[in-house]
C-alpha cells in the first residue's frame, strides 16, 4: 500500500509539473494514472501494462489539443503559422495573436525559442503587448532575449 501511495505522489507531481507540449503532459499523466492503477488491480506487471497504455492514450489526447491551438492560430493568423513552420523569427504582433489565440505561455516561449526570435522592445511596444493581454512572463521572456 506504501508503494502505491508513493505512485501516486510521484504521479501527481509528474501531471502538475507538466511538459512543454500538451501531448508530453498528456502522455507523463496517463503514463502515470495507468501505472498506479494497474499495480493496485494487478501489481508489478499491471503497473507496467497500465503504464504503457495510459502514456499512450494519454500521448494521443495530448497531441489532439495541440493540434486545436494549430487550427485555431491557423484561422486567426495563418502568417504566424507560416512563420513558426518556417522557424522564422516572430514578431510582435505574432506575439499578440499567439496569446489572444489561447495559447498558452509555456508554448508561446517554445516557439521565441524554437525560431531564434530575439527583441529589443522599445517601452510603447512592451505596453502594447501588456495592453493586448500578452502575460507578464511572455514579456518578460521576450525582453531577457535581448541580452
Amino acid at each position: 500500500m506504501k508503494r502505491f501511495l508513493t505512485l501516486g505522489i510521484a504521479t501527481l507531481s509528474m501531471i502538475f509539473a507538466g511538459c512543454e507540449t500538451k501531448t508530453g503532459t498528456g502522455t507523463l499523466a496517463g503514463a502515470g494514472l495507468g501505472a498506479v492503477a494497474g499495480g493496485a488491480i494487478g501489481g508489478g506487471k499491471g503497473a507496467l501494462i497500465g503504464g504503457a497504455v495510459g502514456a499512450a492514450a494519454g500521448g494521443l489526447v495530448g497531441a489532439s489539443l495541440d493540434e486545436q491551438d494549430r487550427k485555431v492560430m491557423q484561422k486567426t493568423s495563418p502568417r504566424t503559422v507560416d512563420r513558426m513552420d518556417r522557424r522564422e523569427p516572430l514578431t510582435v504582433n505574432d506575439v499578440i495573436k499567439l496569446s489572444q489565440g489561447g495559447v498558452s505561455d509555456e508554448s508561446i516561449i517554445r516557439y521565441l525559442q524554437q525560431t531564434g526570435s530575439t527583441y529589443n522592445l522599445s517601452q510603447a511596444q512592451i505596453r502594447r503587448l501588456q495592453d493586448a493581454g500578452v502575460s507578464q512572463r511572455v514579456v518578460n521572456y521576450m525582453v531577457d532575449s535581448s541580452r
